[in-house]
């Protein structure tokens, strides 16, 4: 073997060990995007709801799990009130591998919302080990299983007190970023079916219960042929919207998505962070999904409480 085909060899192992650590290196950090398939340092509950008089037939079961072999999780939990915004909140603490589930009706009765689990020390920590789902039962008898959407913490520790309040940064350095672009993948004509998509943006401070404000949202709905129709819709701390009730120019969305054919939606939360979900029943198919992420926010901050278990 020659000198030159030798320091060829030797560069190029050393190359493949580069790339081999890169790869490691990739595998170690958490993904960039929230999602609902990883665990997380913060989970988002896209929705719950619950009839304390008749949870038989309108309740949610919600389900949280410390994924950590040997450390334990204290979890700030916040459940807010679709309706005005106002927040209730608790804290739960995970064993090493342990798993808690608790009914709405028993814990929030009588109260349509999203909730939203922060996992904390003194105050927010990371602690990307939280997964969590959601059983859902509408009083119309609509039922789905949602997974708890997953932030990441990204920055090591603890979020710093600022006179009992702690900010969450969601900016891709601090937490992962929060969508500002969501969509529902299909769903099937609303003339057999029945779909409706639930909407937030988180409030911005969860010690006070802040309203958000009224969110615009500019949606676009297309068939399953390219055709696009626009329309907005607006809510307040939460929207529930059930797809025929949205305006369509050129038509009802009956008459853009007939009997047998289907199609899928954009919303858009003009500059505002946006969540969400949709449950549908049909003839034969029932269940829901959270909306996918399309686009994301550069930055958004959430204030907690920051006082620890």
């Amino acid at each position: 073997m020659t000198q030159q085909t030798s320091r060829c060899l030797i560069k190029s192992v050393l190359v493949i060990c580069a790339l081999a650590l890169m790869s490691v290196a990739a595998l170690a950090q958490p993904s960039p995007a929230l999602s609902d398939m990883k665990p997380g340092s913060v989970l988002f509950f896209n929705r719950y709801t619950s009839n304390p008089s008749s949870p038989q037939q309108n309740d949610t079961q919600i389900n949280i799990t410390n994924t950590h072999q040997n450390a334990f999780a204290s979890i700030h939990l916040f459940l807010v009130d679709g309706a005005t915004c106002s927040v209730a909140d608790s804290f739960i603490g995970l064993t090493p591998n342990q798993t808690a589930s608790f009914l709405v009706s028993d814990f929030d009765p009588g109260i349509t919302g999203y909730m939203v689990a922060v996992a904390v020390d003194s105050g927010p920590v990371q602690f990307n080990y939280l997964i969590g789902d959601e059983y859902i039962r509408e009083a119309d008898g609509r039922q789905a299983n949602l997974a708890a959407v997953a932030v990441a913490k990204r920055s090591g520790g603890s979020v710093e007190d600022e006179n009992g309040v702690a900010t969450l940064y969601f900016d891709g350095k601090d937490y992962d970023q929060l969508p500002n672009v969501v969509a529902l993948s299909s769903f099937n004509s609303q003339v057999t079916d029945n779909t409706e998509v639930f909407l937030y943006s988180p409030s911005p401070n969860l010690s006070t219960g802040e309203a958000p404000g009224t969110t615009t949202v500019f949606t676009l709905v297309y068939d399953d042929v390219e055709n696009v129709f626009s329309t907005t819709t607006r809510f307040g701390c939460y929207g529930a919207i059930r797809l025929t009730s949205l305006r369509v120019a050129g038509g009802s969305l009956n008459r853009i998505v007939p009997a047998g054919r289907t199609g899928w939606i954009r919303f858009n939360g003009s500059g505002k962070p946006l969540l969400g979900a949709s449950i549908q029943r049909g003839p034969v198919f029932m269940g829901g999904h959270n909306l996918h992420a399309l686009s994301l926010l550069s930055n958004y901050s959430i204030s907690i409480p920051s006082f620890g278990f």
